[in-house]
């Protein structure tokens, strides 16, 4: 009995489309297809990815990753990607493989979704300390996983030189926008400690915060 023999795929899959997207995955779908497409039996279905993490400038820096279809039969085929980076631009396509050759799909570009931010870098804030007042500056996040909003700092009175001094009125919270990332807290008292919480928020919410810690100087 003769055994049937392979040839070449047809052409690569279809119709590639993203089904769903999400922070740290994308789920593509596909049009379905047959015998008359991949020509063989037997045959691989593989997913190839491709993305260049935030802040990586190099082409070295590009992540790439192939991964195993298992969904082939089914009459709406699909594959979810997983741990995927957030806010981030994914280069994706269907590789279908037998034993003869190879097709690929068209290349899908997709967009990760937004996720919370990462931490503002703590050896980012400054402060500047005066009698009343306390001047502070930080960065943005290294990981913003997305655009970021708002920065949320939060203050409050911690010990004074002044045993009289009454710190429980001594706290606060101040909203800056995006590109505010310095703030100037006026109306401290003199030769207090206070405690600054810094956190950034995206359109997904805020990230861990930061805390940090300055004294107003003591009047001359």
């Amino acid at each position: 009995r003769a055994r049937t023999k392979c040839a070449d795929p047809m052409h690569g899959p279809r119709r590639l489309l993203v089904a769903d997207v999400q922070s740290k995955q994308v789920t593509v779908r596909w049009q379905p297809f047959g015998y008359n497409v991949t020509r063989c039996h037997r045959y691989n279905l593989t997913v190839q990815y491709r993305y260049r993490p935030a802040g990586a400038t190099r082409e070295a820096e590009e992540q790439v990753g192939e991964e195993v279809v298992s969904d082939t039969m089914s009459t709406q085929p699909q594959h979810t990607l997983r741990n995927l980076p957030p806010f981030t631009n994914v280069s994706l396509k269907l590789l279908l493989s037998n034993q003869e050759g190879h097709k690929e799909s068209e290349e899908l570009l997709v967009l990760t979704d937004q996720d919370v931010p990462g931490a503002v870098p703590v050896d980012s804030i400054l402060g500047r300390s005066y009698e009343q007042q306390i001047g502070l500056s930080w960065r943005e996040p290294q990981h913003a996983y997305g655009l970021i909003r708002h920065y949320e700092i939060t203050y409050k009175a911690l010990s004074s030189f002044d045993t009289e001094f009454d710190l429980s009125n001594q706290s606060g919270k101040v909203l800056k926008g995006a590109n505010e990332t310095s703030h100037t807290f006026s109306g401290l008292s003199p030769g207090s400690t206070y405690s600054f919480t810094i956190r950034a928020s995206t359109i997904k919410g805020f990230g861990p915060p930061v805390i940090t810690q300055f004294t107003t100087r003591i009047s001359a």
